[in-house]
């Protein structure tokens, strides 16, 4: 029985924290947390009970272990890599371009819904389906997102360089408004001063070396860990070395290191931006609430890795 690995990954896949299924359940979330470790496990009725508030079946929490995919056996990126040449719709790559494109750009103010998103991922046409009207840039950089992805699969197992990141940052403004003016250079560190809410970033002349510093001693380390990733990515907001779209930058840069350092990868979502936003703003003083909000996202994305490619793995196995 592998109770404890579906409870966690189910309990996930839709948003659910532990705290919330126990109150639900009538439990402590102490309870739950043994469950999803396995150390202990439930009786029938509250198997019931736990089936009804994650909305899914006994069945379904309790299938063998045989039908979860051991994700440390599984090389995401080489999946990534076969299903964008194959083009194929409808698993992770198709998945990771939607949610990727959407969450990120939304978190910086983009209207575009996430059925709008995967209407121009899927057909490369766009149809509204709110009364407010579609901004150019949001379509664009929409279009240029999808193009990121494919640019950090095909370069994930690449060292990580400023040639590389200015790459990314050229993908993401080419052919927007900013693209347009003359103090914007596109693929370019900033020429004017910019800050984050009202904390105050990296003068543009000093850019260059902090980038420098900042990636030379992040290459340096010997082996890369998930934390590594997570304080270069707020050293680097901090830096916030572009005029404009330093975030999309920056979380594009975690998800290819994590694929690079055989990393589970994550996507952080909408819907946690203020969590996110206060983990950046308090990392110099507490680095938890940042690595927290990035492992939840973590735990999310391992979750729909494990409904994608269940049926992707066994497929290729035969």
């Amino acid at each position: 029985m592998s109770l404890s690995a579906n409870l966690k990954i189910r309990r996930t896949e839709i948003k659910m924290t532990q705290k919330e299924l126990a109150e639900k359940v009538g439990v402590e979330p102490a309870t739950i947390s043994k469950y999803e470790s396995g150390m202990n496990e439930p009786n029938i009725k509250t198997l019931k009970s736990i089936a009804e508030a994650l909305d899914t079946s006994i069945d379904e929490l309790v299938k063998e272990e045989e039908d979860i995919v051991d994700l440390s056996k599984v090389n995401l990126l080489e999946i990534l890599r076969e299903q964008k040449e194959m083009k194929l719709s409808g698993n992770i790559y198709h998945y990771t371009q939607v949610k990727f494109a959407y969450n990120t750009n939304h978190i910086e103010g983009s209207t575009l819904t996430e059925e709008e998103t995967r209407y121009i991922y899927e057909t490369n046409t766009i149809v509204s389906t709110s009364d407010n009207p579609t901004k150019v840039d949001d379509i664009i950089e929409t279009v240029n997102h999808f193009r990121i992805v494919d640019y950090l699969i095909d370069n994930a197992d690449k060292k990580l360089t400023e040639s590389m990141i200015k790459e990314f940052h050229r993908i993401l403004k080419s052919g927007t408004s900013d693209s347009t003016k003359t103090w914007f250079k596109v693929g370019e560190y900033k020429m004017l001063e910019n800050q984050i809410g009202e904390q105050k970033t990296a003068k543009p002349n000093e850019v260059p070396q902090k980038m420098k510093e900042l990636l030379s001693s992040y290459n340096k380390k010997k082996k890369i860990i998930l934390e590594d990733i997570i304080d270069f990515h707020a050293k680097f907001e901090a830096i916030h070395p572009f005029q404009d779209g330093n975030g999309r930058v920056g979380r594009i840069i975690m998800f290819k290191e994590c694929l690079k350092n055989n990393i589970d990868p994550f996507i952080i979502l909408d819907a946690d931006k203020y969590f996110y936003y206060r983990g950046l703003k308090e990392y110099k003083k507490e680095k938890g609430y940042l690595i927290d909000t990035c492992l939840n996202a973590q735990d999310q994305y391992r979750a729909s890795m494990e409904y994608f490619l269940k049926g992707y793995t066994k497929l290729n196995n035969k």
